[in-house]
């Protein structure tokens, strides 16, 4: 693997447990003592809907490198169609996006690429620049072959 972002780290899920054991602890310091069942009911509504969320962003926005494949979600594009990186500062507007949305994600940098076909795609990464080094290296060393 050459380059990998998970799309979301799986310590987020820790959130709904740790909110209910400090409302738990919390509440127990007042009088009357904790509410148990509503705490631990908040717990797993927020760990729940955590859940969903990291799954669908594991899912989504996964980006993955390897010699011979490019992932951007569920999209898997060959290496072999990747001729060379446009410019950094290249506008990205309206050509084709890797992955299973029209646009580039939020808070995702974009790296545009030239294909074998002499279209441009973008594709995408939270670490933009890292994408673009590890693409660059890959298309260096497959020239020198």
């Amino acid at each position: 693997m050459l380059f990998a972002e998970s799309g979301s780290r799986p310590w987020v899920l820790v959130f709904g447990p740790v909110l209910a054991a400090a409302g738990i602890g919390l509440e127990s310091l007042a009088p009357g003592g904790a509410s148990y069942t509503l705490w631990l009911g908040v717990g797993l509504l927020v760990f729940l809907y955590t859940l969903v969320l990291v799954r669908t962003r594991r899912r989504f926005l996964r980006v993955e490198l390897t010699p011979s494949r490019l992932v951007q979600g569920t999209t898997s594009l060959p290496m072999s169609h990747v001729t060379s990186l446009r410019p950094p500062d290249e506008e990205h507007h309206g050509v084709r996006v890797l992955g299973d949305g029209p646009v580039v994600p939020r808070r995702l940098s974009p790296v545009v690429l030239r294909l074998t076909d002499g279209t441009r795609a973008v594709a995408w990464a939270r670490d933009g620049a890292g994408l673009r080094r590890a693409l660059e290296d890959l298309l260096r060393e497959r020239a020198y072959r």
